[in-house]
Order: C-alpha cells, then structure tokens, then sequence
C-alpha cells in the first residue's frame, strides 16, 4: 500500500512538471529584424533585454531591417537556425521609431 502511495504521488509530480512545461509564459519584445547566418532565418534582439530570439512566423512576415514589436511563445524545438531562443509569434507590428541599421542594435 505505502509502495502504491508513492508511486501515485510520484507520478502526479511528473504530470504536474510536464503540464507546466507546457504552458510557457507569453513573452513581447521590441527590436530590428536581421537575416539569420541560415537561410530564412529570422532573428531580433529585444531592445530591452538584450534577448536574441529566433522568429517563427505564420502568415506575413516582416522584411529584415525593419523595426517591429513582437509577442509570441517560447519553443523547445530544434531548428536550423541555431541562433537565439526560438519563438513562435503569434502577433507582431511594425515599429517606425525604431532605427534600424544593419546587424546593430536599435536606437529607441
């Protein structure tokens, strides 16, 4: 009986950590669109954070160069990009008081 107790308690711990794992945290962030070193990789570091994130998109996409503010959900996904956290957008917009400039950091 105390073997089975455990061993419920036990499992009940494990679904707990998996359910939790996935529902991640919605994350935003602000910063310049920049080409991947990999083909049709798009990738942005969040002007506030300094957070490099690898985009994933859904329908349009934004141009590399352009400054866009961005919300969307962290994926443990391997991809080929091998570059930043990689994030499902789920929504995104255009940014013009961003500066952007080639593989640099914006200026608010």
């Amino acid at each position: 009986m105390r073997g089975t107790m455990f061993a419920a308690i036990a499992l009940l711990g494990i679904l707990v950590t998996a359910s939790a794992a996935q529902d991640p945290k919605p994350v935003k962030g602000q910063g310049c669109v920049t080409a991947g070193v990999e083909s049709s990789c798009l990738v942005v570091k969040d002007v506030k954070t300094g957070v490099q994130y690898n985009l994933f998109f859904k329908g349009t996409k934004p141009e590399v160069g352009m400054g866009i503010e961005f919300t969307g959900v962290p994926s443990d996904v391997m991809t080929t990009c091998m570059e930043g956290k990689p994030l499902a957008v789920s929504s995104w917009s255009r940014v013009d008081s961003l500066k952007c400039a080639s593989n640099q950091t914006p200026k608010p």
